[in-house]
């Protein structure tokens, strides 16, 4: 009875962070362009940085990343939590339903057909690109799976962190005196009080991806993460607070050397550890 208490508990919160609708149509729900990137900048291996002829001021989805250092002052941290609009959000299949589809990129071409998408829409290059995240091979000291449900991502992540262990689900939520007075823009912030740390727990990262329904990119480090607690309020006054997880991957040597967040933090694969807050739509899995 505990145990499935414990798994209604957890389902429920994931529901709640996704905010979509379980039903599933042969038409692709809208993906908009900015996701793709809103996603990527958190994976480690696959994504580029832009050209140098590139103005990087023209995405605010680069604001996630911080210097451990960060984490022990009061200055102020621009930081943008993208969130998606309800309209845009896609389906939330049952693992019946998803397990029947195929999800690999070497099907792109049959499930390009299966959505009625176009190969070189921005849709079908998001498709692409998600595939090929979820079907690259790990790099050294990483774990990854993609899941295409709420159970099969439950089922990875007792396979990956102990089907006996504990688990708590953090995402990153907005807290304001209504919601009329929220603001996802790129804001200027401090940290209300000091970053809590989660001694001793692993972790794992999901990561939304955009495809015509839900799907999760899931990853973590086999050591070297600290993963705290922060509450964050606007630099100019609490007019708004954001509670939620943020990572330190303290060992990027393995990283590839064109990953953004060395562009954004200028410094060098190895050099120093690489921090970043979360979107709202993503989890992040700890063991208690």
């Amino acid at each position: 009875m505990a145990a499935a208490s414990w798994l209604c508990s957890i389902i429920l919160t994931l529901l709640l962070s996704l905010c979509a609708e379980a039903t599933m149509g042969r038409k692709l729900i809208s993906i908009p362009t900015k996701e793709q990137g809103e996603n990527g900048h958190l994976l480690t291996p696959m994504n580029k940085v832009k050209d140098d002829d590139d103005d990087d001021n023209d995405d605010p989805s680069l604001y996630m990343y911080f210097s451990i250092d960060d984490l022990q002052t009061t200055k102020k941290l621009p930081i943008y939590f993208y969130k998606n609009s309800l309209r845009n959000l896609p389906p939330l299949l049952s693992k019946e339903k998803a397990d029947s589809i195929p999800f690999s990129r070497k099907k792109l071409s049959f499930l390009l057909h299966y959505f009625s998408i176009s190969k070189n829409s921005p849709q079908g290059k998001a498709m692409k690109e998600t595939l090929g995240h979820c079907d690259a091979k790990t790099i050294e000291g990483e774990v990854k799976f993609c899941a295409t449900s709420l159970e099969s991502m439950l089922d990875l992540v007792k396979e990956t962190l102990g089907h006996d262990t504990k688990l708590r689900v953090l995402t990153t939520r907005f807290q304001a005196l209504s919601e009329k007075n929220v603001s996802y823009t790129l804001k200027n912030y401090t940290f209300e009080e000091a970053p809590k740390e989660l001694v001793g727990v692993r972790m794992l990262g999901c990561h939304r991806m955009p495809y015509p329904y839900v799907v999760y990119y899931c990853h973590g480090h086999r050591g070297g993460s600290r993963v705290f607690e922060v509450s964050l309020v606007e630099a100019d006054g609490v007019r708004q607070r954001v509670v939620g997880p943020a990572v330190c991957h303290m060992d990027t040597s393995t990283w590839d050397k064109d990953h953004v967040a060395f562009k954004v933090l200028k410094m060098e694969p190895g050099s120093a550890p690489v921090c970043h807050f979360f979107p709202i739509d993503n989890i992040v899995w700890v063991t208690m």
